[in-house]
């Protein structure tokens, strides 16, 4: 038991003797500190944003103000705000589907845009990597680049 204690507290010793002679010293850990939440503050007011409905900048008042169009474009605006971006790493998407759907839909229509978003959430999972190829997928992000022109009729 007492042998068992002695080399623990050595182990201990030995560790923060190594630690304090290759590590950093305190002060140099506050000031990283400090600088990663200045920056992430930074990024998090660069992040925030004002909701911007679906069709908000249509011409047509009707459009505009169609509650359906304000009930899907407020839900997707807070799904965007609270729920995806918790839930985008493991996305495979470079515009996450939520962000492809808003754009989806101020191109295309609300039905259209719905039916081109129910394809995209279709394909989005592991095994839609397997029928892109190589030159489609950023590699610097590791993420599979997808525009609303895929969409597109090709002439």
């Amino acid at each position: 038991m007492l042998k068992s204690l002695n080399r623990i507290l050595f182990t201990l010793v030995c560790l923060f003797v190594v630690v304090s002679l290759s590590g950093q010293s305190l002060d140099e850990d506050f000031v990283l500190v400090i600088e990663q939440l200045e920056a992430d503050s930074q990024e998090e007011h660069n992040h925030r944003h004002l909701p911007v409905f679906l069709l908000s900048d249509h011409p047509s008042a009707l459009v505009r103000y169609n509650p359906f169009t304000l009930t899907s474009g407020g839900l997707l605006w807070a799904y965007q705000a609270l729920i995806s971006p918790q839930l985008s790493a493991g996305c495979i998407y470079s515009p996450s589907c939520s962000s492809y759907s808003k754009n989806l839909i101020q191109e295309y229509g609300i039905l259209r845009g719905i039916i081109f978003t129910a394809d995209r959430v279709s394909r989005c999972n592991r095994l839609a990597l397997h029928d892109y190829p190589p030159w489609e997928i950023d590699f610097q992000i590791s993420k599979v680049r997808e525009e609303i022109d895929y969409y597109r009729i090709k002439q």
